[in-house]
């Protein structure tokens, strides 16, 4: 059976990151190590740590998702590679049922489906209903665009693939999970394993994690691009809230596009100027 190494990114997590670390050496199929890549935390996330059975890289500035998820494969020593993000734990049996999709050679990677516990807030509400989609049903993908926040993937095929890009701050996982498919790999999702975030989201963050996971490598917008978020969002987004009595996450499902749209058109004029 082949043996897996854990890793936790981690960036200012120290409210989390023991948790999602425990739910890692919790497994019902242990890592054979566990690393955390601190990427240059500030808030004493490491000393959350003491005297847990890990290995700690650390970055001395923050590098970025690219860098951090990077880092670990590089410092990896097995051939599988299991993720559980610094905000998330990992049901016991993730790394089990996920292991098993790797007598397959054909795949590259598995992951699994987000879940949260009951939301206190709007911004939670509306985190489990478009961003984590929990309403939606879900079945077994082969040809999925990776996601990373609780995940396997196979060390050898990653490598060839050339692994996650350095320079990337978010979308690292997508670009990553297109070339392993453009490649003839097979990269599952499975929504029978899983994992719980445990981040208590503001308004701001879930819009910033929004943006994150829809803004694309290359962060594009274009002015028919932004109509049409516009339109997703007052007929699916604002309508899902509504029918489910929620005023408060429709007044986010409006703010949405217009995030999104004018925070990538300014970050494009700066990297111009």
């Amino acid at each position: 059976m082949l043996q897996v190494t854990a890793y936790i990114p981690c960036f200012n997590n120290a409210a989390t990151v023991r948790r999602a670390v425990e739910s890692v050496l919790a497994q019902t199929t242990a890592p054979s190590e566990t690393l955390v890549i601190d990427d240059g935390s500030t808030d004493g996330s490491v000393a959350q740590l003491d005297g847990l059975p890990i290995r700690i890289v650390r970055h001395e500035r923050n590098l970025g998702r690219g860098a951090a998820r990077a880092r670990a494969m590089a410092e990896a020593r097995h051939p599988l590679v299991l993720c559980c993000d610094a905000t998330n734990v990992l049901d016991l049996d993730f790394a089990a049922n996920a292991r098993g999709w790797f007598d397959d050679a054909r795949v590259a990677a598995v992951f699994g489906v987000y879940r949260q516990s009951d939301p206190r807030t709007a911004a939670e509400r509306w985190r489990g209903r478009h961003l984590f989609k929990m309403a939606t049903p879900r079945s077994v993908r082969s040809d999925a665009l990776l996601a990373t926040g609780g995940a396997v993937l196979r060390r050898a095929t990653v490598q060839v693939a050339g692994g996650f890009d350095v320079a990337l701050r978010h979308s690292e996982d997508v670009d990553l999970g297109r070339r392993l498919l453009a490649g003839g790999h097979l990269v599952v999702s499975d929504p029978r394993i899983g994992f719980t975030s445990i981040a208590t989201d503001t308004v701001c963050k879930v819009l910033e994690r929004y943006w994150r996971w829809h803004a694309g490598v290359h962060e594009a917008v274009t002015w028919r691009g932004y109509r049409k978020t516009i339109i997703y969002s007052l007929k699916s987004m604002v309508a899902d809230d509504l029918r489910a009595g929620d005023w408060s996450s429709a007044g986010i499902s409006v703010v949405c596009p217009h995030y999104q749209f004018w925070k990538s058109r300014l970050r494009s004029r700066r990297r111009a100027d």
